[in-house]
């Protein structure tokens, strides 16, 4: 079973391609544009400084969510998250944002919860997204910061006496 889907996902993978080009070769000869992939937009509202957070690091953010016509979603102050655990077009702009700065996120649907929609966000909203990256951290530098955490709290354990009963 294991081989013949394994098979079958190679063929797929073979004939996808040639299938998607004579599509586009068709669609091109009928006048027919693809249509354009949307973006999210950022806008630096407050200039940040040095690195860019990466899809695999963590970030403690303050935000307000919004539909676009300025309904507030959801909003939190000194909010960690995964930057690859969030939907991709809030993690598309968590990337280009700099420590300290503060941006508007405009999320196309598509890029956000899309037809299903989520909680109080109906299908095929657009989202806007006003952020202020406090900081971020990659995996190695949170584990060693958990690692001199756990060594502290040991050596506080150690060096308080025992206590005896007399």
């Amino acid at each position: 079973m294991i081989r013949k889907f394994g098979a079958s996902l190679l063929t797929l993978a073979l004939v996808l391609p040639a299938a998607a080009s004579v599509a586009a070769q068709d669609n091109a000869a009928a006048g027919i544009a693809p249509a354009p992939a949307r973006k999210v937009a950022v806008t630096t509202l407050t200039a940040g400084q040095g690195a860019k957070p990466t899809r695999e690091d963590y970030v403690l953010v303050n935000y307000k969510g919004m539909l676009k016509d300025g309904t507030v979603f959801d909003q939190n102050e000194q909010m960690p998250m995964a930057v690859g655990s969030v939907v991709p077009g809030f993690a598309d702009g968590l990337v280009q944002m700099q420590r300290g700065g503060s941006y508007r996120l405009e999320i196309p649907s598509e890029l956000a919860y899309g037809a299903e929609g989520g909680g109080p966000i109906p299908p095929n909203s657009d989202l806007v997204f006003e952020v202020t990256l406090l900081d971020f951290k990659t995996q190695a530098e949170l584990d060693a910061m958990i690692a001199q955490q756990q060594g502290a709290q040991q050596g506080s354990e150690q060096a308080q006496p025992a206590q005896t009963d007399q």
